[in-house]
């Protein structure tokens, strides 16, 4: 069940020209499973707002709370990011949500396609479960504008080259790299059966793979997915 408690900021790391990763401390108690979100409520000053954030780090990680949150100048929420300070506490609600590894099921392969800080709970899924099930296949794949935008770009790298059973792809849309190009519906899997789907971004990107892969004969049921607006 979701819950009231206080989140306190204990670091902040900019992983990208526009992206941060804060992390809070809290009751070490507070459980969730990978793929949830929490409720923060942000001041500025002068009013309060609430904020959705999927969890980043995986749920054997007891204590803390890091989120991956993209800063947009003149958002609420933003402005107040820019200015937090180690020791500041922020009202928080949760674990809230329903996206979540698959763990029941036969499938021999998950795919966890994203863009943009959509990586956020398919990082924390992906950590918290790929030691659990080796003889699953993991596959990421992260679609961006440029090679600017990649964030966990070398920590991915290093995971595939300690896990026979991950694979890491990056595609990008405005930039010319020796990687894949396009959006992330043009490198869906040739045959998509035996596979289990997770899809996280901004709703159009969302809607537009869960689409591709029902045309490739993926049964709904096997797409699981979170928008992000």
């Amino acid at each position: 069940m979701p819950k009231p408690f206080v989140g306190t900021l204990v670091d902040v790391e900019k992983v990208s020209h526009d992206v941060i990763v804060p992390t809070f401390k809290v009751p070490h108690d507070f459980s969730f499973e990978a793929g949830q979100f929490v409720v923060v409520r942000f001041n500025n000053g002068t009013e309060t707002k609430p904020r959705s954030y999927s969890i980043l780090n995986p749920p054997f990680k007891k204590g803390i709370i890091q989120s991956c949150i993209k800063l947009i100048d003149g958002g609420f929420a933003s402005e107040v990011l820019k200015k937090i300070r180690n020791g500041d506490e922020f009202p928080m609600m949760g674990p809230l949500g329903g996206f979540r590894f698959d763990k029941e099921s036969s499938h021999a392969s998950h795919w966890f396609i994203c863009t943009g800080a959509g990586i956020t709970p398919l990082y924390s899924m992906i950590y918290q479960y790929i030691g659990e099930f080796p003889s699953k296949q993991f596959t990421l794949l992260f679609g961006t504008k440029t090679k600017r935008d990649l964030i966990f770009y070398k920590e991915f790298q290093q995971l595939e080259k300690e896990n026979q059973n991950f694979r890491f792809l990056v595609t990008l849309t405005r930039e010319e790299w020796d990687g894949l190009h396009g959006r992330v519906q043009e490198h869906l899997p040739q045959d998509a059966s035996n596979t289990t789907f997770y899809i996280c971004g901004l709703k159009e990107m969302v809607l537009g793979t869960k689409d591709a892969l029902e045309k490739k004969g993926v049964d709904p049921k096997h797409i699981r997915f979170e928008r992000f607006t």
